[in-house]
């Protein structure tokens, strides 16, 4: 895999705003209904199988629109107004999923803390709402170590959130985050972006398991190769007897822009090709399959189907 230089020395973090809104991202330009029917408990959990999902709200960062500094301007600036977002700015939400299979309670991904502003960092209290205190959850799995995934993994003076978790991470990102020798020689912005990963790597010294791209991570839980985003970017399918549900991570960071061209990378890639052929894969399987999926910077809750619409995509909601 190539990585991008341009991203390790300016820092693949620079491009966020710390004023973030608090609005959420307008639905226009996604289905409100996926033409399909599932089992719902309520606004944002639901069945796979006998495993218990929950959508999990983290919060609304705005990122620089220039993060798609390669996209045809005409075709984005359009998109850009068809979805009302703010000038020069993309509102983006950040979602976490609580998977409770058997007695065991997982979370995929942790959400931001106050990395990037006051607007995020209310996955604690979507815990608390739905009556999980960190302690009851025996697992963290993630897609990968940026911020917005980490952030929630340590308190802001660095001891561990979930006191009673194992910290499953893919290989290929544990390598590489947690490298001193890529850290030292990253540039001052790029630096931040590993802000997570170190808290994480220290307050979880000792309860950490890192696995490669073949390995199951738990009976149910198997990991999809999906690198580009991130070195080691990784989605997970969820399996439970027929039924099936892909987590695919930020195979789609703007789903403003990037169902209709899943060809525009963005500036947060390492790698804009691996990223771009990631996306193009899982979104032909899951939309000739028709598997649910699930992502973290999909409109909370996040939860639908892909179908196509000529050489593109659309994305129905199924909450």
């Amino acid at each position: 895999m190539t990585f991008n230089r341009r991203a390790f020395l300016q820092g693949s973090g620079a491009a966020l705003s710390g004023t973030a809104l608090a609005s959420g991202v307008p639905s226009m330009g996604f289905a409100q209904s996926p033409g399909r029917t599932m089992v719902m408990n309520d606004s944002k959990t639901w069945m796979i199988g006998d495993i218990r999902c929950t959508a999990l709200f983290d919060g609304i960062v705005q990122v620089d629109a220039a993060i798609f500094d390669t996209a045809e301007p005409e075709a984005f600036a359009m998109l850009m107004e068809q979805t009302h977002q703010p000038q020069g700015k993309i509102n983006l939400d950040v979602n976490a999923y609580l998977l409770e299979i058997g007695t065991q309670k997982l979370l995929i991904d942790t959400g931001t803390r106050d990395l990037y502003g006051p607007t995020l960092g209310r996955l604690p209290d979507q815990l608390a709402a739905i009556g999980v205190s960190a302690d009851h959850i025996d697992k963290v799995v993630l897609t990968h170590m940026h911020n917005d995934h980490t952030g929630g993994l340590t308190s802001a003076t660095g001891s561990a959130v979930f006191t009673n978790a194992e910290l499953i991470v893919p290989a290929a990102e544990w390598d590489f985050w947690t490298n001193e020798a890529i850290y030292a020689n990253a540039s001052d912005g790029f630096r931040f972006s590993f802000t997570g990963a170190r808290a994480a790597a220290a307050a979880y010294a000792g309860k950490v398991r890192v696995f490669g791209a073949r390995d199951e991570v738990l009976p149910g839980l198997s990991p999809i190769s999906l690198p580009g985003h991130s070195i080691g970017h990784t989605g997970y399918r969820l399996s439970a007897g027929s039924d099936q549900m892909v987590i695919w991570g930020d195979c789609v960071v703007s789903p403003q822009v990037q169902f209709d061209h899943p060809e525009w990378a963005s500036t947060f890639d390492a790698d804009a090709a691996s990223s771009i052929a990631s996306r193009r894969r899982i979104f032909d399987e899951t939309a000739t399959d028709m598997i649910l999926v699930a992502g973290m910077h999909l409109p909370f809750p996040g939860v639908g189907y892909l179908s196509r619409r000529g050489g593109r995509f659309r994305f129905d909601p199924a909450i």
